[in-house]
């Protein structure tokens, strides 16, 4: 990723985070306005990625469907993708590059550490590192998942032992599947907002086909402590040789024993006739 076009998606994830922010202002001098503030922001984003796969439409094959799940296995997500850039403006998004060349590992963020020691040691929250982390950023000024203090973040870290129950017992749902059910979501998303790509699990797809890990760090958390074997997670990027693969793939050009054919990106696609 060329320095011009690191800067330029961190000044977009900044201006986004900004907005969010004054939104979040806006709502609590006002709490009557949160609601058409967050459907009004969705409909920006919707409208966004509306515009990106029209353009993918008519370059590919192939073309991204950007609210469609995947279902997998989360011992397939081990590595962490590093893209500092909103959501909605990946969705979908095909692109070349290095950005999928990372060695960083799911299982050495200090979030999945917390989660192991705390459901399997049985070690409180706050004598974590990820703890103390997150109070010194509060701390620091910084706003992290709606916590401005460390009793805010405490409560927090209450709802993710909800959140860990709630999934041991119910099994893992969609954000749509909690909306439709009467299970309430310990951590507040919003319920009703169907496809929102804030709510899942969601990764990106590396050139050879790996699956990165981008967001949802708590609910991945969680599944792989509980050993689930598939989730339904929503992908953002992929690479612009893997997205070359999709598009081959559907032409009948990928050998139909080769085990790539199993992928879980392509399964969903339509396979190609005789």
């Amino acid at each position: 990723m060329s320095s011009t076009r690191l800067l330029t998606a961190r000044a977009v994830a900044a201006t986004d985070e900004f907005v969010r922010s004054l939104g979040a202002r806006i709502a609590g001098v006002d709490p009557r306005l949160k609601r058409g503030l967050l459907y009004a922001r969705e409909g920006y984003a919707r409208a966004f990625v509306r515009g990106v796969r029209a353009a993918n439409a008519l370059r590919y094959r192939a073309p991204p469907k950007p609210y469609r799940l995947l279902r997998v296995d989360p011992d397939r997500i081990r590595r962490v993708a590093n893209f500092p850039i909103s959501k909605f403006r990946m969705s979908g998004v095909v692109r070349d590059g290095e950005w999928d060349r990372t060695t960083r590992r799911f299982e050495d963020m200090d979030v999945f550490r917390a989660y192991r020691a705390h459901f399997r040691e049985g070690v409180p929250w706050d004598e974590t590192d990820f703890f103390d982390r997150i109070v010194d950023e509060i701390a620091a000024g910084y706003e992290r998942w709606g916590c401005t203090s460390r009793a805010d973040f405490e409560a927090r870290c209450r709802r993710l032992d909800d959140l860990y129950d709630a999934i041991d017992e119910h099994g893992y749902r969609t954000q749509a599947e909690l909306a439709d059910s009467s299970v309430d979501d310990p951590l507040g998303n919003y319920r009703h907002r169907r496809g929102h790509l804030d709510d899942e699990i969601v990764v990106h797809i590396a050139r050879d086909g790996e699956l990165l890990f981008s967001d949802g760090r708590n609910r991945l958390s969680i599944v792989k402590l509980l050993g689930l074997d598939e989730i339904p997670v929503r992908v953002l990027l992929r690479h612009r040789e893997w997205q070359a693969t999709r598009d081959a793939y559907v032409s009948g050009w990928v050998d139909p024993s080769s085990e790539v054919v199993e992928h879980p990106d392509l399964a969903a696609l339509t396979p190609p006739t005789d």
